[in-house]
């Protein structure tokens, strides 16, 4: 660095660089998290054993058990909204995430996926 200035423009242009990148990779990760529990609550719905038992009460009694900070159950609802709109996202994620999705459902997921983009 030949001056003062120089270090701190330096200094200050990294940071809003890697603090934008940091942003950006929080959000993708907080996208594939919604998501992905969205995927969950609805492949349980659709074959879960006990879901009459549940009903409407299951993303109610979900947020308890779970209790992790954000996911509400009006949150819960929404994840489960965001997959039933977007599918096609756990499509072009799978791969990087497959160590979170059942190799069952994996391949149902695609096969369902496929089926879709040829309607």
């Amino acid at each position: 660095m030949k001056n003062f200035q120089q270090l701190i423009a330096s200094i200050e242009q990294t940071h809003r660089h890697l603090q934008g990148r940091a942003v950006h990779a929080v959000n993708r990760a907080l996208t594939v998290r919604n998501l992905l529990i969205g995927f969950y609550i609805v492949e349980y719905e659709q074959r879960g054993e006990d879901r009459a038992k549940y009903g409407s009460e299951l993303l109610g009694k979900l947020s308890q058990k779970i209790k992790i900070k954000g996911l509400s159950a009006p949150e819960l609802s929404r994840c489960r909204q965001f997959y039933n709109c977007y599918p096609q996202i756990l499509g072009a994620v799978a791969q990087e995430f497959k160590d979170l999705l059942p190799n069952p459902i994996l391949g149902s997921l695609t096969q369902r996926l496929d089926n879709n983009a040829s309607i």
